[in-house]
């Protein structure tokens, strides 16, 4: 049995699901890095985003990504931002952490039950319990955080409270004993389109009918309608012309850990293509059944493979298809592309051969080989983040493992302030302002702090601290002891 070094036993044994976020609705030039060894690409609806991805625009562009637990992150103009942490544990627990480099951004959502949900700016991060909905600037020097409705806890080297609805904090990462809290949020142009937005995404009633899935609803509402099926409940049939297929406008695109994944055209092309399964009815034509798994899939599909073809078409309901047994729906569907074994991308666009006998020139598959591993993505670097590379780190005991507890985490590769490792910092380490009592103009405070790491440990909603430990008392120097004089009567040594 091969035997797993053992800087990889805590992930491998603590890690859960993936989890894929989504590119939904933009505005401008959008580019995505999904990791350092990837070229920047253009952004498209519906593209997988996953964890350490990075997203940036350009000019006046905008960008809307939904996330799998519902929650949404919005960017403005000019704006850099990572998902720095997007985990499960094996646990359930959700681990969101979404560091904005520069620009601005706005966050809408909620931390279900153990889950953590952090947005990190310049100097500071904000950590999200119940529903809040946030603006966060990270500027040229000030990083700002504003609460336009909700609660969230505010902590940065020199200061931790509770940031309520209708208050900003700015401060300054250069001098983080330095800080000013306003009882007012100044309002900007972008305001709106992020109000907007939240109001579409929250008036969905797509939601009833697909229980566990929260992102791409709002989609579903407006390019689609809900009909009764005898067989499978509640199903989804898209406003499209005749003739049309599933998995027929879009492309393939290679996702290392997922395989060949299906990246939509359609502009409601999220759940249907990632959950449930497809099939048709006499008289209805195509319809979705979302199915009961909330696991993300590349896209259920049946493969036909030749040397330089490959072909696809979608698997039904409860089908249990392997080769090389002809699948359910082949007869009814079916898409071609032309296709080289090393290639990261499929595009059926633009494809004119159809073969006139598939099955004489191509055979069933389950899957497509994995392209080659190049060895020069092992030492792609990407510049640090302003906001600092984060990573949450889960002190939760309520694992799945009959009581053991969780290993210690990994040391870190820089000295940590204890202020950050779960132990008592040197005083004064921290600061909770009261804001009750606060007149109404902005308020600088003005304290002593540690030295700032950059490094963030954040503790699940629950989390009771260790009681502090009693500092050593402190040991006092011997006195000096007095100079010797040399005696004129005695000779030198």
């Amino acid at each position: 049995m091969k035997r797993l070094p053992l800087w990889l036993l805590p992930m491998t044994l603590f890690a859960g699901q993936a989890r894929y976020a989504r590119v939904g609705d933009f505005d401008g030039v959008v580019q995505v890095q999904l990791q350092a060894a990837d070229d920047w690409q253009p952004a498209r609806r519906n593209l997988p985003l996953r964890e350490l991805s990075w997203l940036r625009t350009e000019g006046a562009a905008r960008l809307e990504v939904e996330l799998d637990d519902g929650n949404v992150l919005r960017l403005g103009p000019d704006s850099l931002a990572e998902l720095s942490d997007y985990t499960r544990l094996s646990t359930g627990q959700r681990i969101t952490l979404i560091s904005l480099d520069h620009g601005l951004a706005y966050f809408t959502g909620a931390a279900e039950g153990k889950d953590v949900l952090v947005v990190a700016v310049p100097g500071a991060q904000v950590a999200i319990g119940q529903t809040a909905r946030l603006r966060v600037e990270a500027r040229d020097p000030w990083s700002l955080i504003s609460a336009a409705e909700g609660v969230a806890r505010f902590s940065s080297p020199t200061a931790e409270f509770d940031l309520n609805a209708g208050q900003t904090v700015k401060l300054d990462p250069g001098h983080p004993a330095r800080f000013f809290l306003n009882r007012e949020i100044p309002p900007i142009e972008t305001d709106r389109w992020s109000d907007e937005r939240d109001k579409v995404l929250q008036s969905t009633t797509s939601a009833a009918h697909t229980p566990g899935l929260h992102y791409g609803l709002a989609d579903l509402d407006a390019y689609g309608v809900w009909a009764e099926s005898a067989d499978f409940g509640a199903v989804w049939k898209p406003k499209v012309p005749a003739g049309w297929a599933p998995f027929r406008i879009g492309k393939w695109l290679w996702y290392d850990g997922l395989g060949y994944t299906w990246v939509s055209d359609d502009p409601w092309g999220w759940l249907p293509y990632h959950y449930g399964r497809w099939m048709q009815q006499e008289g209805a034509g195509w319809v979705w059944a979302p199915g009961e798994s909330a696991v993300f899939k590349p896209g259920d599909v049946y493969w036909l493979k030749s040397a330089k073809l490959v072909g696809w078409g979608a698997l039904a309901p409860g089908e249990n298809w392997k080769p090389p047994d002809t699948p359910r729906l082949y007869l009814n569907a079916n898409t071609y592309a032309g296709y080289a074994p090393e290639s990261l991308e499929i595009d059926p666009a633009g494809f004119a051969t159809r073969p006139q006998q598939p099955l004489a020139m191509a055979v069933f598959a389950q899957a497509l080989p994995s392209p080659a591993f190049p060895a020069a993505r092992l030492d792609a670097f990407r510049p640090p983040l302003r906001a600092g590379s984060t990573r949450a780190v889960s002190v939760s005991t309520d694992m799945a493992f009959d009581g053991q507890p969780p290993p210690d985490p990994q040391p870190s590769p820089q000295p940590v302030e204890s202020a950050y490792n779960n132990e008592p910092p040197s005083a004064p380490p921290v600061v909770i302002v009261n804001m009750v009592n606060a007149p109404p103009e902005e308020v600088e405070v003005d304290v002593p702090v540690p030295v700032y790491t950059g490094i963030i440990v954040v503790n699940p909603p629950g989390y009771k601290a260790p009681a502090p430990k009693t500092p050593p008392k402190p040991v006092s120097p011997p006195p000096p002891s007095k100079p010797k004089v040399a005696d004129p009567d005695k000779p030198g040594k």
